[in-house]
């Protein structure tokens, strides 16, 4: 099985987001941030990251810079609000295996992650 790893510090994408992976049959876990998440990850395995581009304290494109550096192998798919284009292609640059936009649509949510997992 699939485990995803969900970084968003708003609980209703969250819960939107959990709801359709868990439907499609992917194991998933959570994380509200990315202050730990590098901690997280050495205790819990994952097989792609969901990572939230703007959240407080650190943005979606530090946490990309030291995952990508840490745990290079990992897949990270960004997830933004739309008129975010710009910060989205310097995601895509630093390393992000691709993007989704919210709110999330689940054709374009899971057909982002199959087209990642395929790559592996």
């Amino acid at each position: 099985m699939t485990t995803v790893l969900m970084v968003d510090d708003n609980p209703s994408d969250i819960d939107e987001m959990n709801a359709i992976l868990t439907e499609a049959g992917f194991r998933t876990l959570t994380q509200p941030d990315g202050i730990h998440i590098l901690d997280f990850l050495t205790s819990h395995p994952v097989d792609l990251i969901m990572l939230d581009l703007v959240m407080p304290k650190l943005n979606g494109i530090e946490i990309l810079r030291e995952l990508k550096k840490k745990f290079p192998t990992i897949p990270v798919i960004m997830c933004s609000a739309a008129g975010l284009e710009q910060v989205v292609a310097l995601a895509l640059r630093v390393g992000a295996a691709g993007y989704v936009i919210k709110p999330y649509q689940k054709d374009e949510l899971l057909g982002s992650i199959e087209k990642v997992i395929a790559k592996r």
